[in-house]
């Protein structure tokens, strides 16, 4: 799930920026590992021995979460995108929680999560 946060991160910023082509690879690269984390471990134990079915939790995500957060992207969109990147942070807090793991509190970025992509969508490369 380091990936989703570093892809997360990107999205938010890219969006800041006003690059909406980096923000919609964001939100796919987003998607699909959040996908691939639960194609390698669908459910999860918590300490009482219940299992939680993540792919559900996410499937539920991915069908009235996710298509805003890429519409607003693809429309370029920035009040919409922010109302919808609060609500994913939301229901990924809810799966946190349901997986007994409170302690995993996602929030609006603050930095990057690296420095070797520049946000500027008008940027000449390599500078």
């Amino acid at each position: 799930m380091i990936d989703v946060g570093y892809h997360m991160s990107n999205l938010w910023f890219a969006a800041q920026h006003r690059n909406w082509d980096l923000a919609a690879f964001e939100v796919d690269e987003t998607r699909n590992r959040i996908r691939w984390t639960i194609r390698v471990n669908p459910t999860r134990k918590k300490p009482d021995g219940e299992v939680v079915d993540i792919k559900s939790i996410f499937d539920g995500i991915d069908a009235s979460v996710l298509p805003p957060l890429k519409d607003a992207v693809a429309k370029k969109d920035m009040k919409a995108f922010e109302a919808a990147y609060r609500t994913m942070l939301e229901a990924c807090y809810s799966c946190h929680k349901a997986s007994a793991k409170p302690y995993l509190r996602p929030m609006i970025p603050t930095a990057p999560p690296q420095t070797i992509i520049n946000y500027d969508p008008n940027a000449k490369w390599p500078l």
